[in-house]
Formats: structure tokens, sequence, C-alpha cells
């Protein structure tokens, strides 16, 4: 593949001259027009060390307005990405809608090291590059533009840049997301970076292999790329930001749901209650230190009808753990920064690292549930996101983390008696709007999104427990319970 790079493109200096003011007016132009839509620019820039990658983000952050690009390097992982889950690192540096943002070190850059190393076997080597393209996959669904330049370069020429009277030698050792390369393993990269490439090259977001060895022709033809790539986009898609969909159609069948499973007689007495309360507790107490001290990192997440409990659940578990080990995330409305990226980009930026719990009261699933029934999400939008979901969970399952996920189901004689209990009680009124009496006009249709949201995703990495809620009490205890149980089985299995 690289080979038939190798061919020996140039560019004049006084060509180069002639090309570049115009290629400039015309990146700055679609980089103005870019603020004004409603989807990134991702550019990530790869190749061999001596490719001149970090000259070409110079260049182009000096063609464009750099205050609305973002050059992200990935050089050396702190503690703190090695303590969540391998995406975690570039999903919070993800660029927003309108913006660009360029990777240089990248999701490509450590499974090639691992290969080319002999640290990953070849099976696990073919799974990294399918988490990576249904990675970039993702984006793109949700309007990303990705652009991948790959520099090349020969191995001789490699050698002379990084020979220690080279010019080109500080800056490829500042900048080296390869250093591997240093060591003389220039073919065994390239065989790792082809099956890298082909088994991403894709339809979404395709490779740019670019001759690096003259820098006019390089810079040039990595500028063109990427001015045709924005104006490719910009030409299917005007920019303006959509307008929220209509409802879904939700279909009537008149079929039981999931939800018809849960026994809403179970009850709890107070006393019966007040025991098991104190002893899962003390239990939960001792587990959150263990997963702590095994750097077992808890995701919890809390979904259910209105007044379902959700909060005095969440209660009875925080008054357990001790405040150090845990962050409690409530999720409303996204913010116009949240709006600005990927949906899953908040729920990232909020995970702990190993040993600590988050907890989501609500959490992504709105999407599937809120987004969907509402036509906040359109039904390509929320179908996807099923696949999307279960694939967030499953790597967080395989770095490690234990997932659970609770839906809090009562009946709609019950919602409607503690609305009533909530008008009554000056001190719970605030938690009564009318947006929760329209949504009672919508029961069913969220009761069909429920249950297509549980059979769609619950996995055995990260199980859905339904719990019987009519019954504060046994709620309360039935969630204690899972949680220790769950831990404890992750703790013993690890």
């Amino acid at each position: 593949m690289f080979e038939t790079l190798e061919v020996g493109k140039h560019i004049k200096s006084s060509d180069f001259d002639q090309l570049e003011q115009p290629l400039r007016e015309q990146l700055l132009k679609a980089q103005l027009e870019l603020a004004a839509r409603d989807y990134p620019v991702i550019i990530v820039v790869a190749g061999p060390d001596g490719a001149g990658k970090g000259s070409l983000i110079q260049q182009l952050n000096e063609w464009m307005d750099p205050r609305w690009i973002e050059t992200n390097t990935f050089w050396e992982h702190s503690d703190e990405e090695e303590s969540r889950p391998f995406f975690w690192r570039f999903w919070r540096r993800l660029p927003a809608r309108g913006q660009i943002g360029i990777f240089l070190g990248s999701w490509y850059t450590q499974p090639a090291q691992a290969a080319v190393s002999g640290e990953l076997e070849p099976a696990e080597f073919s799974l990294r590059c399918k988490e990576i393209e249904s990675f970039e996959q993702m984006l793109t669904e949700d309007g990303a533009v990705i652009v991948k330049l790959w520099l090349h370069i020969s191995h001789e020429s490699q050698k002379l840049r990084l020979q220690e009277a080279s010019p080109h030698r500080l800056a490829t050792q500042r900048g080296s997301d390869l250093s591997y390369e240093l060591q003389g393993t220039y073919q065994r990269t390239l065989e790792v970076c082809e099956q890298l490439i082909l088994a991403t090259d894709s339809a979404h977001s395709p490779w740019q292999l670019i001759e690096a060895e003259d820098r006019h022709y390089r810079d040039i033809t990595a500028g063109q790329l990427l001015l045709q790539a924005m104006r490719s986009r910009s030409e299917r898609d005007p920019g303006q930001a959509t307008a929220h969909a209509e409802p879904a159609n939700l279909p009537v069948t008149g079929q039981p749901t999931v939800l018809d499973s849960v026994d809403l007689t179970q009850r709890l007495s107070r006393t019966r209650y007040k025991d098991r309360l104190d002893t899962l507790q003390d239990r939960l107490q001792d587990l959150g230190w263990r997963a702590y001290l095994e750097k077992r990192s808890v995701v919890a997440l809390f979904e259910g009808w209105d007044a379902a409990g959700k909060g005095s659940a969440i209660r009875r578990v925080t008054r357990a753990i001790d405040p150090r080990l845990f962050r409690l995330v409530q999720i409303a409305a996204p913010t116009d920064e949240e709006r600005a990226h990927h949906y899953l980009w908040r729920f990232w930026r909020q995970l702990q690292r190993d040993g600590r719990c988050t907890f989501f009261d609500r959490s992504w699933y709105g999407r599937v549930l809120v987004e969907r029934v509402e036509g906040f999400a359109s039904p390509a939008q929320w179908r996807r996101a099923y696949s999307e979901i279960n694939q967030f969970e499953e790597q967080l399952a395989d770095h490690g983390v234990i997932v659970m996920k609770f839906w809090l189901h009562i009946s709609p004689e019950e919602q409607e008696r503690r609305f009533r209990l909530r008008e009554q009680t000056p001190h719970k009124q605030h938690k009564l709007t009318e947006d929760d009496w329209r949504n009672r006009d919508r029961w069913h249709d969220y009761e069909i999104a429920v249950d297509q949201m549980v059979s769609h995703t619950s996995t055995r990495k990260a199980p859905w427990t339904l719990v019987s809620g009519d019954d504060k009490r046994y709620a309360r205890v039935q969630i204690l319970e899972t949680f220790c149980k769950t831990i404890e089985e992750a703790l013993e299995t690890a």
C-alpha cells in the first residue's frame, strides 16, 4: 500500500506561492461558514515519525483562524486517563458543533503501538479496529465530518530526518506519537498501520494517504482534501440547526410489555424495612471501600416514572458510601454547550476515575425515552442510540466498571396518589410541574418506549433491574440488595 506513494510528488516554491493564497482564503471562508453549522470537523493526522505531522498542523492553524481550532495531542497518557475507559480521553476533547478539532496522536496510536510491540494479539487488534470504526461511525451519524490524513515518507527519508544533525530531529522527538519507530521498527509499523487503515477505511470516514516527502506538496494536498471534505458536507446539508422532529408514531399493540412482569404488590413492613436497611447500608459501606482499594469503579443510573421515588432511593445508597468515593450527577435538559456535542459527550466527561462511583439521576437513556416520545430526536437518531448505548456500556464494563441500571416502576394509580400528595404538601410542591401532569397523558407511549429500551439494552455486562416501586420501602431495599450483590460478585470474580 505505502510503497505506491513513493513516487516523488512535489510542488515548486513558485507554484506553492500561487496555490497557497487562494487555498488559504477558501479554507478560512469554509471555517467561518462552519461556525454557523450544527456539526464539528474532526481532523486526524497520523503517519511515521519525521513525516511532518506537527508542521502540517502548524500550517493549518496559520491558514485558518486558530481561535476556533483546538489541537489535541496524546503523546503520554496521564494517570487520570489510565484510570478511565480508553475512549474517555477522546470524548472529552471532541470539538463542539461549528468548530474544528485536530488530533495528533489519536485513538489509533495506542492500538498501533501495542500491536507493533507484540502486546496485542491479532484477534484483539482486530477487535480494537472494530471499536474504532464503531466510534467514528457514531460520530459521523451524529453529523461530524472526520478527515483522516496519513502522511507517508520512505524509510530512507525517515532515517535522514531522525539523524542527530537533522533540523527535523528535535521537533520529531518532541512531538512523536509513535516513539517506538525510533527503535528501528519502520517496516513492522507500516505492516500494522496498513492493517489498521484497511480495517477503518470506511465511506463515512475514509483515510486520505499523502506522500509527505515534499512539504509543499504535503501541505497543499492536505489543505485541499480538508477543504473538499468541508465543502462536500456543507453542500449536502445547508448547515442550519435541525428543527425538532415530529413525535414518533408509537404503535398501539395491546400486547403486554416487560413492565407487566413487575410485581407491584410487593410490600415491606416498617420493622423489616429498618432491619434490612441498616444491614444493607453497613454492607454497602464496606463494599464501597473494597471496590476503591481494588480500583473497581461503579456506574449506576436511575430511571423511572415521575414520582417513582428515584431521589429517595438514591439517598439511601449515598448514605451508605463515603462521600469521598462517589459523585452524584443530576441530568436535566442539555445546556447549549452539551447540545453542541454528541449526546453521549456530557456523560463520558462525568465518569469518575478507577475505584470511585458515579451515580446518574436520569441518564443517556433520555435519548430513547423523553427525546423519542416528545419528538426531540428523530426516529433515525433514537433507533441507532440502542447500539450506541450498548457500545458505551460495553466499553465501561471492559475497563472493569461495575454497571448497574435501575428502572423504578409504579402503577398509574400510585403515581396519581403521589402527585396529589405533593400538591398538598408545601415542602414537596416544587417537585410537581405541569410537565408531570402532561406526561401522564402519554403513559402508554412511554410504556412502549421503556419496553423497547429494556429489550434492546439489557445485556449480560449491563443488565436492567426493574424495581417494584409502589411500596417505597420495598423499592429501596431491592436497590440496595442489587448494589451489594452486584459489587460482591464483581469483586469475587475479578
